[in-house]
């Protein structure tokens, strides 16, 4: 009886915890403590879910599980009487229990003290099995947050790109309005010169007036302000076309191409363009030949707006190009009396502008400090002094300065 009492007990014990999926577990453990033990009927519940049964095996019988639990405890295996013919043995776990029936005739006492030397092997399993579910459940929870973080992030990045796409057709109209702007005011004179040399030898010749002296006078007029003209537009055409190649230029010849294309709008507001200090050598720096242009017209063209509403009689702007050991400086300065100290940090923001919505579109200066900082790997400041705001761009040497 002791042998086979020991083979029970070996049998019983070798079938708990060969499985991490607690149903594979259960199924395999209940068998065996239904077959080697002669019960009638066992089954596993968890205590939760309202007594979750996870596996039964044997023969169904009807009980009642809440009144049992009520009896049982964790210390010890509840024995009970179920009918005339039969008893129930309940083994109650940390986080479930096994429910056993069986025949009258069977001896409990070994049974009970038997599962009591299961109990500390039964709970490691059972957790360790819940410990994997909830794990698996969290991989799965962690795999869909990964997928829906993805989709998030994948639908953020689409979409901060169109943002940027966007901005950039926005900048490039802006850009060309300017330029088409510049264009007109650099167009208006040359073509009220040649309007007026025109109207002037047709009334003259209608009137019988016209002498060569007057042909040749109203002639060169009108030729030399068409070559005027023809070149403005060779000077923009060149301006679009090789804005994007990378080429060795004199920084102080680009300030002057820059001035001269602002320079009849500037005449048409009565602002005067001053010269404060500019470096006598060549300063030479490798770039792209539209982007230090974009900047400095960008400079220019805020500044003649604010002195457009400025209340000064006289407006000016200054400027100054210098050279010192570690940086080329381009300094800009007008008389519009400064920008708001409230507003100063907000200047480069894109999309941030003092004017009405048909006037400015905030982009100008963001386009530039992103131009200077990201692509010339400079610095763009501006501060107030005692007349008006300075803008000062500084390119570093190191960078593609050469000698």
């Amino acid at each position: 009886m002791l042998i086979n009492q020991l083979s029970v007990s070996y049998k019983c014990h070798s079938s708990i915890g060969n499985s991490l999926e607690l149903k594979s577990m259960v199924e395999e453990a209940i068998k065996i403590f239904v077959t080697e033990t002669d019960a009638l009927f066992g089954a596993f519940y968890l205590l939760e879910n309202k007594n979750h049964l996870i596996y039964s095996h044997g023969k169904e019988m009807s009980y009642f599980i809440d009144e049992l639990l009520y009896e049982s405890n964790d210390e010890e295996v509840l024995v009970k009487t179920f009918n005339e013919f039969s008893n129930i043995l309940l083994f109650k776990l940390s986080k479930s229990f096994i429910f056993l029936v069986y025949d009258k005739s069977v001896n409990l006492e070994f049974l009970s003290s038997m599962f009591e030397s299961f109990r500390a092997k039964l709970n490691i399993s059972v957790d360790s099995c819940l410990n994997v579910k909830k794990l698996k459940e969290k991989n799965i929870e962690l795999e869909n947050l990964t997928l829906s973080l993805k989709e998030k992030v994948e639908n953020a990045v689409y979409l901060a790109k169109e943002k940027e796409r966007q901005f950039f057709e926005q900048l490039k109209m802006a850009q060309m309005g300017e330029l088409i702007g510049n264009i007109a005011h650099q167009w208006r004179q040359p073509l009220s010169v040649i309007s007026t040399a025109a109207s002037g030898m047709m009334l003259k010749k209608e009137t019988n007036f016209l002498t060569d002296e007057d042909f040749y006078y109203y002639a060169n007029n009108i030729l030399n302000n068409a070559t005027f003209l023809s070149k403005t537009i060779d000077e923009f055409r060149d301006y679009i076309k090789e804005s994007n190649k990378e080429k060795l230029v004199v920084i102080q010849d680009r300030v002057k191409m820059a001035l001269k294309m602002v320079e009849n709008s500037y005449s048409l507001d009565n602002i005067k363009i001053k010269t404060d200090f500019i470096e006598s050598d060549p300063i030479k720096f490798k770039l792209n030949l539209g982007e230090l242009l974009q900047v400095l017209i960008a400079i220019l063209n805020n500044a003649r707006e604010a002195l457009s509403v400025s209340k000064n009689k006289e407006k000016w702007i200054k400027y100054s190009i210098f050279k010192d050991n570690y940086n080329v400086s381009i300094s800009i300065e007008d008389n519009a009396g400064g920008i708001d100290e409230t507003i100063m940090d907000k200047i480069f923001n894109p999309y941030f502008t003092t004017k009405h919505q048909t006037q400015g579109t905030g982009i100008g200066l963001y386009s530039s400090y992103n131009i200077v900082v990201n692509h010339l790997s400079g610095n763009l400041d501006v501060e107030n002094t005692e007349f008006g705001a300075k803008f000062c761009i500084k390119l570093p040497l190191h960078s593609n300065y050469s000698i």
